[in-house]
């Protein structure tokens, strides 16, 4: 265990301010993925009933059923096009890392052809770490976006459901 934290942190240090920057995105970005999940997942459409009078008329029940749903999709949609945006910027963090990388190998190459082969490994090491980071920070985000949308449009079906008893019931 001790090994693999210390090979973390080695590609962290190697991977400079790029590997920096993806941490922090990768912070806000998990943040933000957890707390929609976790307020998705904890939202009830049973709550909106329980808030109403019961002695309140179908169309006050209509207009909280209609006016919750129509919130609740506007705020899971914004976090989930926010969410987005980070998740596709972490590969291009990555891929920043690369160009820095390779470009780092071609100046040391340049000026220094007989440490050849331990600057090319050095820059080559830089690219890809910067580039696998941005890769593991994205991809698990796609998914977790997708159990987000997922759990949503159950909440809202859920809704709806709930404002039909509520209204016809």
């Amino acid at each position: 265990m001790e090994q693999i934290l210390l090979e973390a942190w080695d590609s962290i240090r190697e991977g400079g301010v790029v590997m920096a920057a993806l941490i922090a995105l990768s912070l806000v970005l998990y943040r933000s993925a957890f707390g929609t999940l976790f307020f998705v997942k904890g939202f009830s459409a049973k709550r909106i009933r329980e808030a109403l009078d019961a002695d309140a008329s179908k169309t006050e029940w209509e207009i909280a059923f209609s006016q919750s749903r129509r919130e609740f999709g506007e705020l899971v949609s914004r976090q989930v096009a926010f969410i987005g945006m980070l998740a596709a910027a972490a590969p291009l963090l990555g891929l920043l890392g690369t160009v820095i990388g390779m470009l780092e190998t071609f100046e040391s190459l340049s000026q220094r052809a007989q440490e050849t082969a331990t600057q090319v490994s050095s820059g080559v090491r830089f690219a890809l770490v910067t580039t696998q980071a941005g890769l593991m920070v994205a991809i698990p985000a796609i998914f977790i976006i997708l159990w987000i949308k997922r759990v949503a449009s159950a909440r809202q079906q859920e809704m709806a459901h709930e404002e039909l008893l509520a209204t016809h019931g």
